[in-house]
């Protein structure tokens, strides 16, 4: 999904008609301003929230560990947690710190590390780092949301925010199926 696609639905539920037509407008290598910037502003937000406090983001990597160090800019991504460092598939010890990774096991070599991160700002014409679950439907409730916080509607915020939570429990929850057993009475 693009995030063209979920500011468009965020302006429906807003009923923002003139946002709407101003995305269908927006031509593709243009700078957002005003409103429309303010509103791709909360998506980002929206994003970073869900990656970070809901439904991390992960990512696996191989990188060179060069005097017990990692430094923070050899990631792919922008780290938002270490969960693991492997090398020969045995975990070995880390340390985050200020510059970068500490290994105090592994002074020089290829690490294997499992991280979360948070997605990079995105743009109009960006995809979203989500998929799967976490559908257009539940970014544009956030998005409202952060919206209509921005513009100090407070009532309209607090709706937007418990449709967004309920979808962020929805989406996060493994789906099973529910059944009663009959009852039989002697």
């Amino acid at each position: 999904m693009t995030v063209k696609e979920v500011l468009a639905l965020a302006a429906e539920h807003l009923a923002r008609a003139d946002l709407k037509k101003q995305l269908e407008e927006f031509p593709q290598d243009g700078t957002p301003a005003g409103e429309l910037a303010s509103l791709l502003r909360c998506y980002n937000l929206v994003e970073n929230e869900l990656a970070v406090d809901y439904l991390p983001l992960k990512a696996e990597e191989v990188l060179e560990a060069e005097e017990h160090l990692i430094p923070w800019e050899s990631f792919a991504y922008a780290p938002a947690g270490v969960r693991a460092a492997l090398t020969a598939g045995r975990e070995i010890a880390f340390e985050p710190r200020k510059e970068g990774l500490f290994l105090p096991a592994k002074e020089q070599g290829k690490v294997t590390v499992r991280y979360c991160y948070s997605p990079a700002p995105k743009e109009m014409d960006g995809e979203s780092e989500f998929y799967g679950r976490v559908s257009a439907r539940l970014l544009s409730f956030g998005t409202a949301r952060e919206f209509c916080l921005s513009r100090g509607m407070f009532e309209e915020a607090k709706l937007w925010d418990s449709r967004y939570l309920a979808a962020v429990r929805a989406a996060g929850l493994p789906r099973r199926a529910l059944s009663v057993r009959a009852r039989r009475w002697v």
